[in-house]
């Protein structure tokens, strides 16, 4: 087993592409996770571009294959999939995970737990996606936030902060920790407001207003947790990290509802509070809550 060759993440893409290009023969009767089509070679294409551009962002150098850890897949798929379909996100990772098969029978080498956890995201996009074939998934939102972090504070006191980021501002997990980690960068004290916080898509967030309390809390984190540990922090108490920001969605929507605002105005405030492209987006959290 090997590396992908190459000195740059586009020529190694290239490498990786060209192991795999099995167009013009039949994959009938054999185990070959190789490129068989046209249209196949495209999606792969966007799945290596989706994660080297991920891995520069991140300034990992190297090799591109010696990056799909446990960690950066937990990462990478979090920000990836935050607003597909399940059957759209379900086709991401199935496909994804179909890849790096072939790259393993071409002799690349692919970190153990790689597939390990592209199998776990699959499982649960699967059965998010028969979920939602017949309805929304719903109850996904918190109903008792303050004994939710009183909760999590017992698990860990960093997470309870992130928690109470996500719920005051809506900040997808990955932004949330990086404001944290960086929070001098992003607190304006003139007005308690969080600025220049760049969500996906290159779409800057609105000015964030927080409480002082956590202002204090953010200002004197001694050590921001990393995401897996905060994912799985989430979880032992039953939830995801993107449930705080369908909390968040709903209490927003509610607010303004209940300040006056029509439906549509509602919901069109609540889609630009939370960075949205589209506000069918926003209607798919709300029903999810």
């Amino acid at each position: 087993m090997g590396n992908l060759k190459g000195s740059t993440f586009e020529k190694q893409t290239k490498n990786a592409l060209n192991r795999l290009d099995a167009r013009g023969t039949k994959r009938h009767l054999t185990q070959s996770n190789k490129t068989h089509s046209n249209a196949l070679y495209d999606k792969r294409a966007m799945y290596l571009r989706d994660f080297a551009k991920f891995a520069e962002k991140k300034g990992l150098e190297g090799k591109l294959n010696t990056h799909f850890t446990e960690s950066n897949l937990n990462e990478f798929l979090n920000e990836r999939l935050n607003n597909l379909s399940p059957k759209t996100a379900l086709d991401y990772v199935t496909g994804f995970n179909s890849m790096l098969r072939g790259l393993e029978q071409t002799r690349v080498t692919i970190p153990s737990k790689a597939r390990t956890i592209l199998k776990e995201y699959t499982s649960d996009y699967r059965n998010e996606f028969n979920q939602v074939k017949n309805d929304y998934e719903t109850g996904r939102a918190i109903e008792y936030t303050n004994s939710f972090i009183s909760n999590l504070q017992e698990i860990r006191e960093s997470s309870s902060v992130i928690a109470e980021l996500q719920l005051e501002t809506g900040l997808r997990a990955s932004e949330a920790l990086e404001v944290a980690r960086n929070f001098n960068d992003y607190y304006n004290p003139s007005n308690n407001s969080l600025e220049g916080i760049i969500g996906k898509g290159g779409q800057e967030y609105y000015p964030k207003e927080i409480s002082n309390e956590l202002a204090y809390k953010l200002s004197n984190l001694e050590r921001v947790p990393s995401y897996i540990t905060y994912y799985n922090d989430i979880k032992e108490l039953g939830h995801k990290t993107h449930d705080l920001r369908i909390t968040y969605a709903r209490e927003t929507y509610n607010s303004l509802k209940e300040q006056g605002y029509n439906h549509r105005e509602a919901l069109k405030l609540t889609s630009q509070e939370l960075n949205h492209h589209r506000e069918a987006i926003t209607l798919y959290y709300l029903a999810r809550a």
